[in-house]
């Protein structure tokens, strides 16, 4: 098992991040009065992910299995077999595959494991913990983002955050709400509210009356244009009001998204006016494209949108613009000093972490790098008679403005294809990244194999020999 994450939990995606199949889950839960508690798995895969990964032209298959256990053992099961549109060579845009499944669930303590592969395999594992509370009651459910097609509302593909970067965009969200009263009056006002300047956003807002009925379960959906609305971080919240109860104790339920107004970035880039340095610095064409791509580790959201879209019909006077203010907005006062600083650490990672196909800053070592900085501690292990070459990383702090403050952190890189210098990201303990807390038995899994999903080699001392165990990380990890 290549890689495995901790799962976050209500509203919030599973997901790995890696070199290989891109494919996350994200997790709601309801409850119904005959079939009591259970959980909504949204199942979203990046295409270019998967029809990088599937060897020929047929229609791709995927095996997903997902078990939740407590504290007594397996609540459920699940087993999917996706068949997957035939990749189409001539598509201009590939749109994400989503699939829904449902598991039966409980209260108390949960443990979420989903299993999954191309073809019949499972090769990877998404691994998480939560918690639920029995329901009792007026409530809400958690909210959940969908989106239209045709004449239906479904799930929206996710990948991590929401992020809505059209030049018209109109969210759609969803959730439940629980025991209202039949002789009450009720109603659920929503509101956009910047995370950014920490005030509501004036015209970004409802409220829905909700009709009485005896049903002990009444779905609520509500939709909301933020064409106009600033690029930035924002939450939706929510409030369900019923009459006569203590406002104390409405429910209130939230969910975050990102908001990247393209008609406000376009604006923004065409009243930069452009000084001839950055255009001899930056070159043109393929060389302009790539050292605006090496932007991408350090970029916050609404950039990598604006990279993202940078396709070859984009002019490279546009392509100036947007570095020279990329930098500016970080340094006012010496932007092409900092930006000269970062290209000799793009030509740095390319030294070091390139292939022939792939430039360093697009590795996993060489994204670190570039966003974390040089490592305080390094430990390589290029020659293991039983186990993967690896390499450990060590970070007394991480201090970067796209990612939280953290201190003691360890990033475990490795190389599955032995030679060569591809190393993949297998596990860290830092906000954000891939968490496997099954590294040392990925690291040696040529010389030992379990079936025991608990298993983590933290008391196989006799399995794997000294040299794993003996490294920088305190008790050897």
């Amino acid at each position: 098992m290549r890689r495995m994450l901790l799962l976050g939990f209500l509203s919030t995606c599973l997901a790995t991040y890696g070199q290989g199949l891109r494919l996350t889950a994200d997790v709601h839960p309801y409850w119904g009065p005959e079939i009591n508690h259970y959980l909504e798995l949204t199942y979203s895969i990046e295409p270019m992910s998967l029809y990088a990964q599937w060897s020929d032209t047929s229609a791709p298959r995927i095996t997903v299995v997902a078990v939740l256990q407590g504290n007594a053992g397996v609540i459920a099961a699940d087993k999917l077999d996706l068949a997957c549109p035939r990749q189409q060579m001539d598509a201009e845009v590939l749109y994400p595959i989503v699939q829904n499944a449902f598991l039966a669930a409980d209260t108390g303590n949960m443990y979420l494991t989903v299993y999954y592969g191309l073809g019949n395999d499972l090769t990877d594992t998404l691994h998480g913990t939560f918690y639920l509370t029995p329901q009792k009651g007026v409530q809400l459910a958690p909210l959940a983002w969908k989106e239209v097609q045709g004449k239906r509302l479904v799930p929206r593909a996710q990948f991590g955050q929401a992020v809505y970067a059209q030049d018209t965009d109109k969210v759609h969200f969803y959730t439940h709400g629980y025991r209202l009263p039949p002789s009450k009056k009720s109603f659920f006002r929503y509101e956009v509210y910047s995370l950014d300047s920490d005030r509501p956003m004036e015209g970004f807002g409802g409220v829905q009356r909700l009709a009485p009925n005896e049903d002990p379960v009444t779905a609520i959906q509500g939709s909301l244009w933020i064409t106009d609305l600033p690029t930035g971080q924002y939450e939706l919240r929510c409030t369900l009001h019923v009459q006569d109860m203590d406002e104390a104790y409405y429910p209130q339920e939230r969910l975050a998204f990102y908001r990247v107004n393209p008609r406000e970035l376009a604006r923004w880039n065409e009243s930069t006016p452009i000084d001839p340095r950055w255009t001899g610095q930056l070159g043109t064409g393929d060389s302009l494209r790539h050292w605006i791509n090496g932007f991408y580790p350090i970029a916050s959201i609404a950039e990598r949108q604006q990279i993202e879209r940078m396709g070859p019909g984009m002019s490279d006077t546009a392509i100036w613009r947007f570095a020279q203010r990329f930098w500016e907005v970080r340094y006012p006062n010496e932007a092409l000093a900092q930006f000269l600083a970062y290209k000799a650490m793009l030509r740095q990672v390319d030294r070091e972490y390139s292939s022939r196909s792939v430039p360093g800053y697009a590795t996993d070592r060489g994204r670190v790098f570039l966003q974390y900085g040089a490592p305080t501690l390094t430990e390589k292990r290029p020659f293991e008679t039983d186990g993967y070459p690896y390499e450990i990383w060590q970070y007394n702090t991480l201090d970067v403005p796209n990612a939280p403050y953290q201190i003691n952190k360890i990033f475990i890189f490795v190389n599955y294809a032995v030679a060569g210098r591809n190393y993949e990201l297998l596990h860290s303990d830092a906000i954000g990244e891939v968490y496997n807390s099954r590294w040392k038995i990925a690291l040696q899994k040529r010389s030992y194999n379990t079936e025991d999903i608990d298993d983590t080699g933290q008391t196989g001392y006799d399995k794997f020999g000294s040299r794993i165990y003996n490294n920088i990380i305190p008790g050897g990890g």
